[in-house]
Protein backbone atom coordinates (compact mmCIF):
# COMPACT_ATOMS: atom_id res chain seq x y z
CA UNK A 1 0.00 0.00 0.00
CA UNK A 2 1.61 3.62 -1.43
CA UNK A 3 1.82 7.06 0.54
CA UNK A 4 -1.03 8.44 -0.71
CA UNK A 5 -3.77 5.67 0.24
CA UNK A 6 -1.82 5.40 3.86
CA UNK A 7 -1.01 9.04 4.74
CA UNK A 8 -3.01 11.28 3.43
CA UNK A 9 -6.75 9.50 4.03
CA UNK A 10 -9.17 12.58 5.65
CA UNK A 11 -8.82 11.78 9.71
CA UNK A 12 -11.49 10.08 11.92
CA UNK A 13 -12.55 8.31 8.30
CA UNK A 14 -12.25 4.84 9.88
CA UNK A 15 -13.40 5.92 13.06
CA UNK A 16 -17.08 6.41 12.02
CA UNK A 17 -16.98 2.30 11.99
CA UNK A 18 -17.41 1.86 15.51
CA UNK A 19 -18.53 -1.47 16.66
CA UNK A 20 -22.04 -0.65 17.76
CA UNK A 21 -22.73 -2.14 21.30
CA UNK A 22 -25.92 -0.34 23.28
CA UNK A 23 -26.16 0.09 27.17
CA UNK A 24 -29.14 1.39 28.70
CA UNK A 25 -26.44 2.72 31.22
CA UNK A 26 -25.36 6.41 30.03
CA UNK A 27 -21.57 5.80 31.44
CA UNK A 28 -21.19 2.44 29.99
CA UNK A 29 -22.18 3.86 26.80
CA UNK A 30 -19.46 6.58 26.90
CA UNK A 31 -17.14 4.30 28.22
CA UNK A 32 -17.59 1.62 25.48
CA UNK A 33 -17.81 4.21 22.92
CA UNK A 34 -14.03 5.60 24.27
CA UNK A 35 -12.87 1.99 24.31
CA UNK A 36 -13.82 1.61 20.70
CA UNK A 37 -12.11 5.39 19.92
CA UNK A 38 -8.88 4.30 21.53
CA UNK A 39 -8.96 0.50 19.50
CA UNK A 40 -10.17 1.87 16.05
CA UNK A 41 -7.20 5.11 16.70
CA UNK A 42 -4.11 2.76 17.85
CA UNK A 43 -5.02 0.05 14.96
CA UNK A 44 -4.48 2.48 12.02
CA UNK A 45 -1.92 2.53 9.90
CA UNK A 46 -1.12 6.72 10.07
CA UNK A 47 0.06 9.20 12.10
CA UNK A 48 -2.02 9.96 15.22
CA UNK A 49 -1.64 14.17 15.70
CA UNK A 50 -2.27 15.48 19.50
CA UNK A 51 -4.25 17.35 18.13
CA UNK A 52 -6.79 14.82 16.77
CA UNK A 53 -6.85 12.63 19.59
CA UNK A 54 -6.08 15.62 23.06
CA UNK A 55 -10.11 17.30 22.92
CA UNK A 56 -11.63 13.59 22.65
CA UNK A 57 -9.52 12.36 25.65
CA UNK A 58 -9.73 15.19 27.54
CA UNK A 59 -14.15 15.54 26.58
CA UNK A 60 -14.07 11.78 28.21
CA UNK A 61 -11.94 12.35 31.19
CA UNK A 62 -15.41 12.57 33.67
CA UNK A 63 -16.31 8.90 32.09
CA UNK A 64 -12.81 7.72 32.80
CA UNK A 65 -13.16 9.37 36.35
CA UNK A 66 -16.12 7.46 36.97
CA UNK A 67 -14.97 4.20 36.20
CA UNK A 68 -11.94 4.74 38.16
CA UNK A 69 -13.67 5.90 41.52
CA UNK A 70 -15.40 2.22 40.85
CA UNK A 71 -11.90 0.52 40.75
CA UNK A 72 -11.12 2.11 43.82
CA UNK A 73 -13.56 1.63 45.18
CA UNK A 74 -13.71 -2.04 44.38
CA UNK A 75 -17.10 -1.42 43.02
CA UNK A 76 -16.27 -2.49 39.35
CA UNK A 77 -16.60 -5.85 38.50
CA UNK A 78 -20.14 -6.27 40.36
CA UNK A 79 -20.86 -2.76 38.38
CA UNK A 80 -20.09 -4.40 35.07
CA UNK A 81 -21.20 -7.64 35.78
CA UNK A 82 -24.99 -5.44 36.37
CA UNK A 83 -24.48 -3.76 32.97
CA UNK A 84 -22.89 -6.05 30.64
CA UNK A 85 -19.39 -4.71 30.54
CA UNK A 86 -16.32 -6.90 30.47
CA UNK A 87 -14.15 -6.32 32.97
CA UNK A 88 -11.25 -6.62 31.34
CA UNK A 89 -12.21 -4.84 28.51
CA UNK A 90 -12.59 -2.13 31.23
CA UNK A 91 -9.04 -2.67 33.13
CA UNK A 92 -7.24 -2.30 29.94
CA UNK A 93 -9.52 0.83 28.27
CA UNK A 94 -8.84 2.59 31.75
CA UNK A 95 -4.99 1.64 31.42
CA UNK A 96 -4.59 2.70 27.66
CA UNK A 97 -6.99 5.76 28.13
CA UNK A 98 -3.63 6.81 31.58
CA UNK A 99 -1.03 5.97 28.94
CA UNK A 100 -2.84 7.25 25.97
CA UNK A 101 0.15 9.83 25.07
CA UNK A 102 3.02 7.30 25.23
CA UNK A 103 1.03 4.50 23.63
CA UNK A 104 0.14 7.60 20.80
CA UNK A 105 4.26 7.66 20.79
CA UNK A 106 4.89 4.39 20.45
CA UNK A 107 2.23 3.78 17.73
CA UNK A 108 3.59 7.17 15.62
CA UNK A 109 7.14 5.89 15.53
CA UNK A 110 6.15 2.55 14.50
CA UNK A 111 4.26 4.03 11.78
CA UNK A 112 7.06 6.12 10.61
CA UNK A 113 9.46 3.54 10.03
CA UNK A 114 7.35 1.29 8.17
CA UNK A 115 6.51 4.37 6.20
CA UNK A 116 9.97 5.27 5.71
CA UNK A 117 10.76 1.51 4.49
CA UNK A 118 7.59 1.13 2.47
CA UNK A 119 7.58 4.65 0.63
CA UNK A 120 11.44 5.13 0.46
CA UNK A 121 10.70 5.58 -3.41
CA UNK A 122 8.44 8.30 -3.13
CA UNK A 123 10.30 10.19 -0.49
CA UNK A 124 13.41 9.70 -2.33
CA UNK A 125 11.85 11.05 -5.59
CA UNK A 126 9.55 13.92 -3.80
CA UNK A 127 11.49 16.88 -4.32
CA UNK A 128 12.89 15.75 -7.87
CA UNK A 129 11.10 17.71 -10.10
CA UNK A 130 13.14 20.45 -8.38
CA UNK A 131 16.15 19.58 -8.39
CA UNK A 132 17.10 16.05 -9.43
CA UNK A 133 20.42 16.48 -6.91
CA UNK A 134 18.25 16.49 -3.64
CA UNK A 135 17.36 13.58 -1.28
CA UNK A 136 16.22 13.93 2.08
CA UNK A 137 18.23 12.36 4.66
CA UNK A 138 16.68 10.64 8.00
CA UNK A 139 15.74 13.39 10.01
CA UNK A 140 13.97 15.19 7.36
CA UNK A 141 11.73 12.08 6.46
CA UNK A 142 10.51 11.90 9.73
CA UNK A 143 9.84 15.72 9.53
CA UNK A 144 8.01 14.99 6.17
CA UNK A 145 5.85 12.14 7.64
CA UNK A 146 4.92 13.87 11.39
CA UNK A 147 1.68 15.04 10.66
CA UNK A 148 1.14 17.35 13.63
CA UNK A 149 -0.60 20.57 13.44
CA UNK A 150 2.86 22.66 14.58
CA UNK A 151 6.42 20.99 13.62
CA UNK A 152 9.67 23.12 14.96
CA UNK A 153 12.61 22.03 12.63
CA UNK A 154 15.91 23.56 14.15
CA UNK A 155 19.09 22.63 12.31
CA UNK A 156 22.06 24.71 11.27
CA UNK A 157 22.90 26.83 8.31
CA UNK A 158 23.03 24.53 5.10
CA UNK A 159 21.25 21.48 6.62
CA UNK A 160 18.20 21.10 4.78
CA UNK A 161 15.63 23.43 6.70
CA UNK A 162 14.02 24.81 3.61
CA UNK A 163 13.91 21.27 1.45
CA UNK A 164 12.24 19.72 4.20
CA UNK A 165 9.55 22.88 4.83
CA UNK A 166 9.08 22.39 0.76
CA UNK A 167 8.83 18.71 0.96
CA UNK A 168 5.80 19.13 3.51
CA UNK A 169 4.09 21.97 1.55
CA UNK A 170 4.11 19.76 -1.61
CA UNK A 171 2.26 17.19 0.34
CA UNK A 172 -0.30 19.55 1.98
CA UNK A 173 -2.52 19.67 -0.82
CA UNK A 174 -2.23 15.68 -1.38
CA UNK A 175 -3.54 15.54 2.10
CA UNK A 176 -6.81 18.32 1.47
CA UNK A 177 -5.31 21.78 2.85
CA UNK A 178 -4.36 24.72 1.04
CA UNK A 179 -1.17 26.62 1.08
CA UNK A 180 -1.33 30.35 1.90
CA UNK A 181 0.74 32.85 2.53
CA UNK A 182 -0.09 36.32 3.90
CA UNK A 183 2.95 38.16 2.84
CA UNK A 184 4.01 39.43 6.54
Amino acid sequence: MGLFSKLFQKKNQSLKTVQSKSFNNPECQQFWNLKCYIDTILNENRYIAKSEYRPYLLKEKKTVEYFAVLENSRMLRPFCESNGLALDDVKRTLNRYRNFEALADEHNEAFIKRAMKEDKTYLDNILREVDPKIVLDEDQRRVVLTDEDYCLVIAGAGAGKTTTMQSIMGLIPIKGGTVTYDGK
